[in-house]
């Protein structure tokens, strides 16, 4: 009797909760108008050639200025529908991992995103000082300005040499306006002038 009870109960009370549906392809992710937007969990810092796209080998110098920077945002996609004025179940969706066109963005605001070395750059910038001044945004073409209200994955590269060719290792700090902090590093580049 108690089971049966405790089964009403569950079935009475899940209409008052939200329903969660999960799908694995977008275009099975039928959401219709839901907004649909992404949450940052993680993210990596890329470091490639700008000639060729790829990655250096191990111990392979490559120019400063043919180095590319990329921050890469490991993100969780989801869509919610509040409660229509016509029924009564809000839905969270959980949506896959690449976002379709029609995506908004996050609601997670930025706070602020610093890239720093292990090592010297030059004498302004000594070992873990932000290198964020020698930084171009490839997309804008514009000096690297990572505050803002929006969340974003630069791209970047350097406006200048290192004072000295030698091993750099990068590392960004990636800072969101709800306090969450996200960290990444470059393999060990050698970075020629």
């Amino acid at each position: 009797m108690t089971r049966k009870l405790l089964l009403g109960i569950l079935l009475v009370a899940l209409p008052a909760g939200s329903v969660v549906l999960s799908c694995t392809k977008d275009d099975e992710c039928s959401i219709g108008d839901v907004a649909r937007y992404y949450t940052v969990t993680g993210l990596t810092l890329a470091a490639n050639r700008q000639t060729t796209g790829a990655p250096p080998g191990p111990n392979e110098p490559v120019p400063a200025t043919d180095l590319l920077l990329a921050v890469q945002l490991q993100t969780t996609c989801y869509g919610f529908q509040p409660v229509p004025s016509d029924g009564w179940l809000p839905a969270a969706y959980a949506c896959p991992p690449t976002p379709a066109p029609g995506y908004m963005g996050t609601k997670q605001p930025l706070d602020s995103v610093v890239i720093r070395s292990r090592f010297a750059y030059d004498a302004g910038h000594p070992a873990g000082a932000s290198l964020n001044d020698l930084l171009l945004d490839i997309e804008t073409g514009q000096e690297f300005s990572p505050r803002g209200n929006q969340t974003y994955a630069p791209r970047l590269r350097f406006k200048t040499s290192p004072a000295q060719a030698g091993a750099q290792q990068f590392r960004v700090r990636y800072r969101l306006g709800t306090g969450e902090v996200y960290t990444a590093e470059s393999s060990v580049l050698q970075l020629t002038r």
